[in-house]
């Protein structure tokens, strides 16, 4: 089944001499193993600032998009994501999904 979705997958710890690592772990879980296009998802590092004190990594969508299969995909897309981090150095790993459509 298809779903129309929005997903963050946050990383919320790493050794400051594995950040560049974790990062590229992060993007090559978004755009190679689940070959998301770099226009609908983004990766950063966020937060640090006085309004938002917590630095964290994300990959995030910048809108919805649509997945075939999520209920095998989701569970796989996690696995794969948490073996990647993982890999890195980095830890505190999560992928969280919203249903647009649900609202």
């Amino acid at each position: 089944m298809s779903v129309n979705l929005e997903f963050v997958a946050k990383v919320g710890k790493w050794p400051p001499e594995r950040e560049e690592e974790v990062l590229a772990a992060l993007k090559a879980w978004a755009y190679e193993d689940e070959a998301l296009d770099r226009r609908e998802v983004l990766v950063d590092i966020l937060g640090g600032g006085p309004r938002n004190p917590i630095v964290r990594m994300e990959a995030y969508t910048t809108g919805p998009i649509i997945i075939s299969g999520f209920g095998d995909w989701s569970a796989a897309a996690e696995a794969r994501l948490r073996e990647r981090i993982a890999g890195a150095g980095g830890e505190d790993v999560s992928l969280r999904f919203t249903f647009p459509d649900d609202d």
